[in-house]
């Protein structure tokens, strides 16, 4: 049995405990209980089922450090390769990741140290210093603590140009022995400890029975101007972005601008911000040791488990507050009625499924909730997506397909983080990593993402502080828009810390009440009416119990002819929607090979011998076709009437027009990203999403001469090629997603493609 206590009625803050806790050595430096690091997962603003309970850790004993390793352990990479122009490096398999274990005694002192093949891998190996549990609720004994973005070297297998400096910390991990808990619901708070005969829990059930007094008033800090780049260098990263966009290396990317400084006391400005932009996923964390200090008032959640679900609330779309309830209410109708916000967000639902998708049951990831959430200083659009883990997957699985956010780099999500690596040209360090905790034994798992965040380092004696802001960047930005947003978002940051105001004209900053309000999605136009009735009648969620698992493919792997049913071999080319429709099949039942369209094996004949394929499909990505060579040599093998039925999405279209010679050019009319629009078919008329910037642009005698046959046409110009059909072999085009949660009935085109 885990020890614990409850006290009446809370009257005072989490903050309020910490600092009495710290006070009378209970944590923090001068406890004699264990060491001095400090950890708060802090929901502030009203309760809601995001803001449920706010969690202080109790002194550690033990605690798991990954470090930066060195060049030398490394994959040598070219300093001149380019993303933003195509060039991505992939690797293998997922840097090989170094944890040490250390204990406390007076000090930190190294124990030993476990390797892993990636994030999940490293984790699961530290597993054995869990203590048994038989509880299926959250209980103190699994890990807590930070994860910086650079993390990202163990979760993406791709090869980086700007990584940290030797040795700079990573990963810390604490085994979350002790723990307070402010239970919102009850309002009440609850202390618990695995270990034995605990005088610390003692001492804390006598400091809960008394009063707690309250902290002393916050005085800001003295007015200082942060050093920042210029807007115009800003605007000019956004102006690359959109190049890269155009030539079709991607779709969105976020960039994040940075603010640095020196403050006097970081536990003072979390105590600032957790006052004016309270957030439901707000965290403290200090290792003094490590020089180190984090004050964050996150929005945003990464992931969450219990037990066997899992879910992520993804953001994207934003608008400052308004002056007046009125004037709020008009800035939510402004943002739900732009079709660039509107796009943004679509597809990050869409890459948020597909992360998901990849370790969860076909069938049971769906788009469940979708709103607007107001903070002190701008209001967001929000969605949560769900889905059911499969038997062979766990939370550290989870969290591996997750890290980092999507709605923080950008789509495809492997192609914008090699991109991030150029643009910014930077580590990002702690900004847009996470921090929560995650335990095995219990399946749960709750992590935040640092948005909102200040990295502060001791250096010299001085605390120095970094912000860092910035948003998603799509074909549609305004570049002075962009850059006013990202300063918007900066705001509450720069006051807390250097009370300095990044942005031009004054914020309107609600107190109270009003501070943070949810609001429902207003059925404004047509489009986002439909995506309401989408979503609430379920056709994004297929609840398929005997679905097929998806097979990775494996250089060994041999499979027999198939007596009945169906086998798909998916090429995935990088896109972030490749398990969407991987999934999609799944869900009609067909059995899905997956293989990768770059890194992976090129003999297109051998795999067709090897696997027995009833079905080929060439799957979407980033870049042009012919950067992935098992792509093209699949769409010419398909046109000598040597392969299975082949269905191309997207790049995979685009090869099969190659293959036949056709021209593939940027659109005339522009690159679109996540836009529900009218698609023209021989004797109907489709709603699908369109992702792409490259269209097939033949001429008149070209199409006349072709063995392609188009099929379907963009319904508002009819001049742009949406499907096309081989006049006598079985191979079909799609330059739209059927798979996406804004296409309507897509799931019906690819099965009567597995009919074929």
């Amino acid at each position: 049995m885990i020890p614990s206590t409850q006290s009446s009625t809370l009257d005072s803050t989490p903050l309020d405990v910490l600092v009495h806790l710290r006070n009378t050595n209970l944590i923090g430096e001068g406890n004699l209980f264990g060491a001095p690091d400090e950890l708060l997962l802090y929901s502030g603003g009203p309760e809601s089922d995001l803001a449920r309970n706010s969690l202080l850790m109790g002194p550690p004993t033990m605690r798991f450090l990954v470090r930066q390793p060195s060049r030398t352990e490394l994959p040598v990479l070219s300093a001149n390769h380019s993303p933003l122009s195509g060039e991505i490096k992939i690797q293998n398999q997922l840097t090989s990741m170094k944890i040490d274990v250390q204990i406390w005694n007076n000090g930190w002192h190294f124990e030993t140290q476990h390797t892993g093949n990636g994030l999940a891998d490293g984790l699961r190996a530290c597993e054995s210093y869990l203590s048994s549990t038989n509880r299926s609720e959250f209980t103190p004994g699994g890990f807590a603590g930070l994860l910086t973005y650079d993390m990202v070297q163990f979760t993406e297998p791709l090869q980086f140009r700007h990584l940290p400096e030797e040795n700079e910390t990573l990963m810390v991990l604490y085994r979350s022995d002790r723990w307070i808990i402010h239970n919102r619901q009850k309002d009440c708070l609850e202390a618990h400890s695995t270990i034995e005969g605990d005088t610390w829990l003692t001492a804390v059930e006598t400091l809960l029975s008394n009063p707690i007094p309250t902290r002393d008033e916050f005085h800001r800090p003295k007015s200082v101007t942060p050093s920042s780049e210029s807007d115009s260098e800003h605007m000019e990263k956004i102006r690359r972005t959109q190049n890269a966009i155009r030539e079709g290396v991607l779709y969105q990317l976020n960039y994040g601008r940075k603010w640095g400084g020196i403050i006097e006391s970081p536990w003072r400005v979390f105590e600032q911000l957790a006052q004016d932009n309270p957030a439901p996923c707000a965290a403290w964390l200090s290792a003094p040791d490590l020089d180190l200090a984090i004050m964050s008032s996150s929005p945003e959640l990464l992931l969450r488990q219990e037990g066997e679900t899992v879910s992520t609330r993804p953001i994207k779309g934003t608008r400052p507050r308004g002056d007046d309830a009125e004037h709020d209410a008009n800035l939510r109708g402004e943002l739900v009625g732009s079709q660039k916000e509107i796009a943004e967000h679509l597809m990050l639902v869409d890459l948020e499924r597909n992360d998901l998708g990849r370790i969860c049951t076909p069938g049971s990831v769906y788009w469940k909730r979708w709103r607007i959430e107001s903070y002190p200083h701008v209001q967001h659009m929000v969605s949560e997506i769900e889905g059911q883990l499969r038997d062979d997957c766990d939370g550290f699985d989870a969290l591996q397909s997750l890290f980092p956010g999507g709605s923080i780099t950008g789509c495809p999500k492997t192609a914008t983080i090699a991109a991030i690596d150029e643009l910014e040209a930077t580590p990002r360090r702690v900004w847009t990593g996470s921090i929560g905790h995650i335990d095995p034994r219990t399946s749960i798992s709750e992590w935040n993402i640092l948005i909102r965040t200040i990295d502060t380092r001791l250096e010299s004696g001085h605390w120095q502080a970094t912000i860092q802001a910035g948003g998603g960047l799509v074909i549609g930005s305004d570049p002075i828009q962009e850059v006013e947003e990202a300063k918007w978002k900066a705001h509450a940051l720069c006051q807390a810390a250097w009370d300095y105001a990044p942005v031009t004209t004054s914020i309107h900053s609600p107190r109270g009440l009003n501070a943070v309000s949810l609001h429902p999605i207003p059925p404004i136009t047509n489009t986002v009416r439909q995506l309401i009735e989408s979503r609430d009648v379920g056709l994004i969620q297929q609840s398929i119990s005997d679905a097929p698992s998806p097979v990775k493919w494996t250089p060994n792997l041999r499979l027999p002819q198939l007596e009945r049913g169906h086998r798909i071999l998916f090429v995935d080319n990088l896109d972030s929607f490749s398990w969407n429709i991987v999934h999609a099949f799944a869900t009609l039942g067909a059995e899905v090979i997956v293989i990768p369209g770059r890194g992976g094996p090129i003999d297109s004949e051998h795999l067709l011998e090897s696997l027995n394929p009833t079905h080929i499909v060439l799957g979407p990505g980033p870049g042009r076709p012919e950067q992935s060579q098992l792509t093209m040599n699949m769409a010419r093998l398909a046109f000598s009437g040597n392969a299975p039925p082949l269905l191309g999405i997207c790049l995979g279209h685009q090869a099969i027009g190659l293959t036949a010679g056709w021209p593939l050019i940027p659109s005339p009319l522009g690159a679109v990203h996540g836009v529900p629009e009218s698609i023209t078919s021989e004797d109907e008329t489709l709603m699908m999403t369109r992702y792409h910037s490259l269209i097939l642009y033949p001429d008149e005698s070209t199409v006349i001469n072709s063995e392609l046959e188009v099929i379907a046409r963009d319904a508002t110009t009819e001049s742009l090629i949406m499907a096309v059909k081989h006049q006598s072999i079985p191979i079909f085009g799609y330059q739209f997603h059927p798979e996406s949660s804004g296409s309507v009935d897509g799931v019906s085109i690819l099965a009567d493609f597995l009919a074929c």
